[in-house]
């Protein structure tokens, strides 16, 4: 069979889909409306030889318009062309529903990872595998960096905890989107209790975490390969008051690691910790997974000083801020910062009107392939969308 192309896919149900385990998942609403109306979103970050995978028709003027305006070259094809060469698949994450529908549309076995593989990374994708980055950085590095969830497997554990920490977050084992992570104001309360057993008795345990004074979120991106780990770059996020992703900024990676170091005031500190993390990567993760993944941080004050605690979240997947690195080293001016976000809305007319607003507020500017300033939106927006993905730059210093 001749090979064909890299066929990226946007499934953004990944995490909810590996937290089931299972084949059969069945995404919720939104998460559906999402994966429709962002589904061309990899022509961003897909590389030269890739055709996005689409189960729905696209707008093709829009397509055609982009690849041309920034010198992009993505084709898309449809689930019943998987069959007629062999590819080599990049979704955003694996799960097993994710491979038994790509068989379901004759994809040969030969070109997707086996059941095992994805077992394994369901395995590492649970939160308990953040304590063994914990414990190996702090070996690696001789410092502390920042206190350790645990791991527990009773209500009761969980009350003892948040007794003897003034704020915690309780979090799900596998989750997404910031469902499954519980911020903790009352443990003996009913509604709590009944959603801490729900967890243990689906998942068997659940994690603890001290709340942490946070200044800033940011991540490390990293790519595992034959492997070894690699670090691709930084990223800047924001999420909202339910934990899920709200925005990303999209700038080269030099301006994100002096964003980071002016709130740290040690460059020495995050570089040690790159090469640390880089190191256990390679040791816990790359003998079992290919592909991009993000490792979340965060700096928070403690007692006055700044500290960073190196592993809030490890993503063995694609990422937003890996989706924002490349759109600021593709196409955005090297003298411009964009915000990335993607909205959701719950009317198709609501989303509409708000992309026309934008446009009208912040006219867009674009030379040589590069935008300088002003609204670009990164997925076409029809009557039927409920969500839009977009960037907001402006110059530096502007």
């Amino acid at each position: 069979m001749a090979k064909g192309k890299d066929i990226y896919i946007f499934n953004p149900e990944n995490d909810l889909a590996l937290a089931y385990g299972l084949e059969g998942y069945t995404a919720p609403p939104r998460a559906r409306m999402l994966h429709r109306d962002l589904q061309l979103l990899p022509i961003w970050y897909c590389n030269d030889n890739a055709a996005i995978l689409i189960n729905n028709h696209i707008d093709a003027h829009w397509l055609e318009q982009t690849n041309a305006t920034f010198g992009l070259s993505a084709s898309t094809i449809f689930p019943n062309k998987l069959q007629c060469e062999s590819h080599k698949y990049k979704p955003w994450g694996w799960n097993l529903d994710l491979r038994r529908r790509l068989i379901n549309e004759c994809v040969p076995e030969n070109d997707l990872p086996p059941a095992s593989y994805i077992q394994k990374l369901r395995e590492l994708s649970h939160r308990r595998t953040t304590i063994a980055i914990h414990h190996s950085l702090a070996k690696k590095t001789g410092i502390r960096l920042s206190p350790e969830p645990i791991e527990v497997g009773s209500v009761e554990e969980i009350k003892i905890f948040e007794h003897t920490h003034s704020q915690c977050f309780i979090k799900a084992p596998w989750s997404g989107s910031g469902r499954g992570i519980y911020r903790v104001l009352d443990a003996d309360a009913r509604c709590f209790e009944t959603w801490a057993q729900g967890i243990i008795n689906r998942q068997g345990s659940i994690m603890c975490e001290q709340a942490l004074d946070k200044i800033l979120d940011f991540a490390m991106e990293f790519e595992c390969d034959n492997g070894k780990a690699a670090f691709k770059g930084y990223s800047i996020f924001f999420n909202d008051s339910h934990c899920s992703f709200d925005r990303c900024i999209a700038a080269p990676d030099e301006y994100l690691k002096k964003r980071i170091i002016s709130h740290l005031g040690n460059s020495v500190l995050i570089d040690i910790v790159r090469d640390a993390l880089t190191e256990t990567l390679t040791e816990l993760i790359a003998p079992h997974y290919e592909g991009l993944l993000g490792v979340d941080m965060m700096l928070y004050n403690d007692n006055g000083n700044i500290k960073i605690n190196p592993c809030v979240e490890l993503n063995l997947r694609m990422t937003m801020g890996i989706v924002a690195s490349a759109i600021g080293n593709k196409i955005l001016s090297p003298s411009s910062v964009g915000s990335f976000r993607i909205a959701y809305h719950k009317s198709p007319v609501e989303c509409n009107k708000m992309v026309t607003e934008l446009m009208a507020t912040n006219p867009t500017l674009i030379e040589n392939g590069k935008l300088i300033s002003g609204f670009l939106s990164l997925a076409p927006v029809n009557n039927n969308s409920n969500y839009c993905a977009y960037i907001l730059a402006q110059r530096q210093n502007a």
